[in-house]
């Protein structure tokens, strides 16, 4: 097994991306160390959108948590995996079928609690909804680069 976080793995195509990932078109863009900042990019498809054909806000929602997570899940060592215990999302504008942005950070981490904040952005570089989120980070036994166990 590579020594790499598992989220490197990932990003590397040695390990598999997670089927929600696959159903928003999750992309890594890049990482700024200095500012603990992950770039992703989400190929957001009609299948996302509600009646009025907007991208539903859950969505907006989810898409948010696979821009902040990876800011930790980045330097996380192996045999850690930290998971969203509290999201609180703000909606600002519209956002419809086709790439969408995000920008995960770390604000602060303490112990095993890590406070991150997230946006998302339109082609035009709009911003469509911002988040904070609290996640908790506890050991989690990984083997052959997938997940042996179930979080419970």
């Amino acid at each position: 097994m590579s020594s790499e976080p598992l989220f490197m793995n990932v990003v590397n195509g040695l390990a598999e991306m997670s089927p929600v990932a696959k159903v928003l078109g999750w992309k890594f863009l890049k990482y700024n160390s200095e500012e603990k900042e992950v770039h992703v990019e989400f190929d957001a498809s009609n299948s996302l959108v509600n009646p009025m054909g907007c991208i539903q806000g859950g969505v907006l929602s989810a898409m948010l948590d696979d821009s902040m997570g990876p800011a930790i899940y980045i330097t996380m060592p192996q045999g850690k995996v930290a998971v969203t215990v509290e999201s609180k999302t703000n909606f600002v504008n519209a956002a419809f079928p086709g790439k969408i942005y995000g920008k995960g950070r770390i604000a602060h981490a303490k112990s095993s609690i890590i406070f991150t904040s997230g946006e998302l952005l339109n082609e035009a570089g709009d911003v469509i909804a911002t988040a904070t989120a609290t996640f908790k980070m506890f050991s989690f036994e990984v083997t052959d680069l997938t997940w042996t166990k179930k979080v419970s």
